[in-house]
């Protein structure tokens, strides 16, 4: 058909090859026009977390498509093209259909479950689409529709996102785990996003005594404080991080940011001489704190990778509610690719009814040569009653191809009644179809 999905993940390659092929949501842009600038390569959108980057492509053919997006992972990552296939995966077809369902499902996360994926592939649609004119055109259109609402369809109908533990939730744990207990402690969150703000909820939850937020933009930090009571969280500069981890216990960072905010040198400088606990949990990636930090004298350093410990201990509870939203998932993910083979039946009938009216005109011109004295207007209705014969000839044929291009073993229907009509070449795998072909042509008179 002509769909790939070309990724790495949390079970491909450690967090330190991870953040080697992230791509930040200011670099994506450009990473389409690369894809787009490929002669195979129709239609392209990318995701890129702490836990995945993925490319989504529509090419004809599938084969350079996945070329071009190996060497754009490969170049990205600082890796040589023989050596970054051991962390890759490909995904075709109907597997890359089911995958990215999968993935807005949540069921491909290192957390089952976990609800922030589903936002983070609306955001890649989104990113394609409005980034880059032209990136995202009817199949990856359709196809990203339909896993969002295959992903809200699993979260509405199972209870697979209800006690699992969520990264903020699996962050708060590996706290507790070197504490005990929170009571009085006092917290420090760089970060004022979506994650940061669910980690200070977690946090003041357990008991914490103070809690202070950061992010570049302080008046955002000032929104996260007052939504969750100014009487217990405090907004602080940027600026301020440095004298702020001079009396903290707990660090969590969730930023954005493309180099660390938490140093080595930074940290030692805080804390003097102080061998007192302090718990740090990055979940940013790239990571947001040096890995030499977890060296120093009575730190604990935790990156996203060490949540996996956490999130197995609940995974049993969750794993006949992830059995149903698979089948679930599954349910749609055939639906969508019975579509898009349907929609490969397109091409094939255009060259069906083109070669038919070729036959037609050069039949018709014969006959009506030897026939004298014919009016115009005797002529035009002649000719209008074969248009007519051939219209009604090919109108249930074509309907039954569509129908069957949709079953399984669709590729193999088409070829069949390629070779019927008598028609040279593949039967239209990945062909450029225009937006308005999902309308069956015989039913336009």
């Amino acid at each position: 058909m002509g769909l790939t999905i070309v990724g790495v993940n949390h079970r491909t390659a450690p967090i330190d090859l991870r953040e080697r092929f992230y791509l930040s949501p200011e670099e994506i842009p450009a990473a389409l026009d690369s894809l787009l600038d490929e002669e195979a390569v129709e239609e392209c959108a990318l995701l890129s977390t702490c836990n995945r980057t993925e490319c989504y492509l529509w090419s004809a053919p599938a084969a350079p498509g996945e070329d071009a997006a190996a060497r754009l992972l490969a170049e990205r990552a600082g890796l040589e093209a023989s050596r970054v296939g051991r962390y890759l995966y490909r995904w075709r077809d109907a597997e890359a259909v089911l995958h990215l369902f999968r993935v807005a499902g949540g069921l491909d996360s290192m957390v089952v479950g976990e609800p922030q994926i589903q936002g983070q592939v609306e955001e890649a649609y989104r990113t394609a689409r409005e980034g880059r004119p032209g990136a995202v055109g009817h199949v990856l259109h359709r196809l990203f529709q339909s896993a969002l609402s295959a992903g809200g369809r699993v979260r509405s109908q199972t209870a697979v996102g209800e006690g699992a533990a969520s990264v903020p939730a699996a962050a708060v744990q590996l706290v507790l785990k070197v504490f005990g207990s929170l009571e009085g402690r006092r917290a420090l969150v760089i970060g004022a996003g979506e994650m940061g703000e669910a980690i200070l909820h977690g946090l003041l939850d357990r008991g914490v005594g103070e809690a202070v937020v950061t992010s570049r933009t302080l008046e955002r930090s000032r929104e996260t404080a007052a939504r969750l009571g100014e009487d217990r969280v405090r907004a602080a500069p940027y600026l301020d991080v440095p004298e702020e981890l001079r009396s903290v216990d707990v660090v969590l960072t969730s930023t954005s940011a493309p180099h660390p905010v938490v140093t080595t040198e930074a940290l030692e400088s805080a804390r003097g001489g102080d061998r007192r606990d302090l718990v740090i949990v990055d979940i940013a990636l790239p990571r947001d704190v040096e890995p030499a930090v977890g060296d120093l004298p009575g730190v604990f350093l935790y990156n996203i990778d060490d949540l996996q410990a956490v999130v197995q201990a609940t995974e049993e509870a969750r794993q006949a509610e992830g059995r149903e939203a698979e089948v679930l998932l599954r349910e749609d993910a055939d639906v969508f690719v019975s579509w898009l083979m349907a929609r490969q039946a397109v091409p094939l009938i255009r060259e069906i009814r083109r070669s038919a009216e070729e036959t037609r005109v050069e039949a018709m011109e014969e006959a009506l040569e030897g026939i004298e004295g014919l009016s115009e207007a005797e002529r035009e209705r002649i000719l209008g009653a074969s248009r007519l014969l051939v219209h009604r000839l090919l109108h249930a044929p074509t309907v039954a191809l569509r129908a069957l291009a949709g079953e399984p073993g669709g590729a193999d229907h088409l070829e069949i009644a390629r070779r019927l009509f008598a028609l040279d070449g593949p039967a239209g795998n990945g062909a450029k179809i225009d937006e308005g072909t999902d309308e069956d042509d015989d039913e336009r008179g």
